[in-house]
């Protein structure tokens, strides 16, 4: 490795040179000397007015909306701060309980375009809310630091922390009880799953199971027919989870109890070579289903898993209940880490470490769109019209779903994008800088130049191949050469590169 240290303003983050060659030196290990050159040229991208961020005391590494509050700033803002947590900021003081002493009265128009001015935890400007959906609006964050936080979208204040974890938390979950109270699931890399009331803060269990990091929690709601007292039957909400590992199974939890489901008989199921990164429930039409069966639902539900395999793959829960699980089909559409999936109808939305996301149409079980991106690709979002993409290049891209033409590329992070969530026409992004950025979704603001990557790949035709996506010409192109092949280790090395950085975190008490 070359002794001369590159300089941040002379060398652009997209012209740095990412080959995969490990540092000797014991200050960066884990660290190839590209990862250096890239940390060393973020030094000259540090902002915090791109975006309206809100600055949190560790790594962003996923968010998940939580319940809405009331739309008046004095009381929708967090009367009660944690200790050690925004003690500079004046606005808000109050006890433990939750009870306001003091607040702030910041009116906010009932019309769709008001805006709402208040102060952010942190950075002592503004934050103007210009959506109606994002009004009263709440974001659970899963950080680095070993907690979990809850946030008002609305004034960028921290409602809640949750300590107890003793490594980085990875994901998490909402889900709502019967009775309507807010229940908080996180996994975390000390191989534990908590479950937190999200009011006292109090961890109401901790499930054991996994034998590795957990990277991926999902919760899934159904209905149970149960007979009251009076004996009339009734319909009840309950909920299961489902949890992901770097030990390559799934596992599933009655969140009625907090045990796994039927003592254990349903899991674990198995069928990844590798790690497990993310999960998602889906309900499909069940063609196995007799069109003259009775009720008007057709669907089935399943459970599709993304893997450091490079596979997705997909699970029918009910035959896979006391079975250990049962895998319908494995997509192997992708040449390597699979970081995310979405499921929405009939297609198959993935981000991966080939530098790539893809549609998969599950009727046709073929890939029609790819979108090419400079960099690993580790978040993904729907919203209306668009996908949206991030990942380890700290840009955002916007395509339409229609053609998959690149809409807008949005700078403002200045380290890897980790998730994202739209609410309205607002996107909100989650980022290792230690912040969460919002961006508008309007048509009107997403006017801009493609950016170079995508503009070379278009000029210089005879360094790709056709495009996949067949919805038209101005798809982005496919480049087929071959991606990095995994190395016959315990972790892939973007596994490795993941937790160089997070080892890398100056963890604060907050």
């Amino acid at each position: 490795m070359s002794s001369e240290k590159p300089v941040a303003y002379q060398i652009p983050v997209d012209q740095i040179d990412f080959s995969p060659n490990i540092s000797d030196q014991a200050e960066n290990f884990f660290q190839t000397d590209a990862d250096i050159a890239r940390m060393q040229a973020r030094q000259g991208m540090v902002n915090y007015d791109k975006g309206q961020a809100i600055k949190v005391s560790s790594k962003v590494l996923d968010m998940c909306p939580g319940r809405k509050i009331r739309s008046n700033a004095a009381q929708a803002a967090p009367a009660a701060q944690d200790q050690g947590e925004d003690l500079d900021e004046r606005e808000f003081a109050g006890s433990e309980s939750g009870e306001a002493t003091s607040a702030p009265t910041i009116a906010i128009s009932a019309a769709a375009t008001a805006t709402a001015a208040n102060r952010s935890a942190g950075t002592g400007r503004t934050i103007v809310v210009d959506d109606k959906a994002v009004l009263g609006a709440t974001m659970f964050l899963a950080e680095s630091g070993h907690v979990a936080r809850k946030i008002n979208l609305e004034t960028g204040k921290t409602m809640r922390l949750f300590h107890g974890h003793t490594g980085p938390v990875t994901r998490v979950a909402v889900y709502y009880t019967q009775s309507g109270e807010e229940r908080l699931v996180t996994g975390s890399w000390d191989k534990t799953i908590k479950i937190w009331d999200t009011h006292t803060k109090e961890c109401l269990a901790t499930l054991k199971g996994h034998t590795d990091f957990v990277k991926a929690i999902v919760v899934r709601a159904l209905i149970v027919k149960k007979t009251d007292d009076s004996g009339k039957e009734i319909q009840v909400r309950q909920h299961e989870l489902f949890s992901a590992s770097y030990d390559g199974t799934i596992l599933h939890w009655d969140l009625e109890t907090f045990t796994p489901y039927q003592g254990g008989k349903g899991g674990p199921w198995k069928g990844h070579v590798r790690g497990i990164n993310d999960l998602c429930l889906t309900v499909e039409e069940d063609s196995e289903r007799p069109d003259d069966a009775e009720g008007d639902d057709h669907g089935k539900e399943y459970l599709y898993s993304a893997g450091s395999d490079g596979t997705i793959r997909k699970w029918d829960i009910t035959k896979g209940q006391g079975r250990g699980g049962h895998c319908v089909h494995v997509f192997n559409h992708h040449a390597t880490t699979v970081y995310r999936v979405i499921v929405e109808a009939v297609e198959i939305w993935s981000a991966s470490a080939d530098k790539t996301a893809q549609r998969l149409d599950l009727e046709t079980k073929k890939v029609d769109t790819t979108l090419m991106h400079p960099d690993f690709v580790k978040s993904i979002a729907l919203a209306g019209p668009y996908i949206v993409t991030g990942g380890r290049q700290e840009t955002i891209r916007v395509w339409s779903v229609a053609t998959g033409k690149l809409i807008k590329e949005i700078t403002g992070h200045f380290d890897e994008v980790s998730s994202m969530v739209a609410i309205g026409t607002t996107l909100f992004t989650g980022s290792l800088d230690n912040t969460v950025r919002r961006w508008s979704l309007k048509e009107q603001d997403l006017v801009t130049p493609p950016p170079q990557d995508i503009v070379e790949a278009l000029a210089d035709k005879s360094a790709v191949n056709t495009p996949t996506n067949s919805k038209g010409p101005e798809a982005p192109l496919v480049n087929k050469a071959s991606a990095p092949k995994e190395k016959p280790s315990l972790m892939t090395e973007e596994e490795e590169r993941e937790l160089a950085e997070l080892m890398g975190s100056d963890f604060e008490d907050d």
